[in-house]
């Protein structure tokens, strides 16, 4: 019986894992053209059951470790190990292996919904505590992921032994740049209520906090 037990949950492991290449791409293709839509998506089926939540998308949470996962296998394939694990000064030798950086790379890149949620509830003057971020943080993974996509390839390039590859690597960082604001920006304006101003300023305010944490996170696992 317990054996039946484990395949039964094999099997249902199996398929989750499997339909993540059919909705993995579904849901990076819907984020990057309707992220608004797919912000406002989230919030509604977070009030909806367990079971019936984000049934032909992937969940927000998973779309962004999705990410990172092939983040890292790319830039394996291309270029080889991140430096950080071949450094291994300071909290850089925390970092042994890829499975170890995927870690330290979501929990970085899962910072930018937790900032922009938390500005969120800031700037609408509502509470923070875990019930109330958690829909923002959902809705703040479709605008943040795609974000992180343009990025990590963006320095994967960086990598490459030709100087004429930072052109292109540093147009992916400006266009990343460019929607996370334009999409925050109109977010904002929508949930404060109070103009274009406003939403631009909250969004700038996000991003360059979102920006430094990343910024000190990578100087202090590199060794710096």
């Amino acid at each position: 019986m317990p054996f039946l037990i484990f395949l039964k949950s094999f099997e249902v492991l199996l398929y989750e894992i499997m339909s993540w290449i059919v909705f993995y791409p579904r849901t990076l293709w819907r984020s990057g053209r309707h992220p608004l839509q797919m912000m406002d998506r989230s919030e509604r089926e977070l009030k909806l059951p367990a079971e019936e939540q984000f049934r032909d998308i992937v969940s927000p949470p998973i779309f962004l470790l999705l990410t990172v996962i092939a983040d890292t296998g790319l830039e394996v394939a291309i270029v080889g190990s991140s430096p950080v694990i071949d450094n291994g000064i300071g909290l850089a030798g925390l970092i042994q292996d890829n499975t170890s950086l995927i870690l330290f790379r979501l929990i970085a890149f899962a910072a930018l919904p937790v900032i922009a949620g938390a500005f969120a509830l800031a700037a609408t003057r509502r509470p923070l505590n875990r019930d109330t971020l958690q829909p923002h943080f959902y809705a703040q993974c479709f605008a943040t992921t795609p974000v992180v996509l343009l990025c990590s390839i963006a320095a994967v390039i960086t990598r490459l032994p030709q100087p004429a590859a930072n052109i292109p690597a540093a147009i992916l960082f400006a266009v990343a740049a460019i929607f996370y604001i334009a999409v925050e920006a109109t977010w904002f304006t929508r949930e404060v209520k109070r103009g274009l101003a406003s939403g631009i300023f909250w969004a700038i305010a996000a991003f360059g906090t979102s920006a430094l944490v990343l910024v000190i996170a990578a100087l202090v696992f590199s060794g710096f």
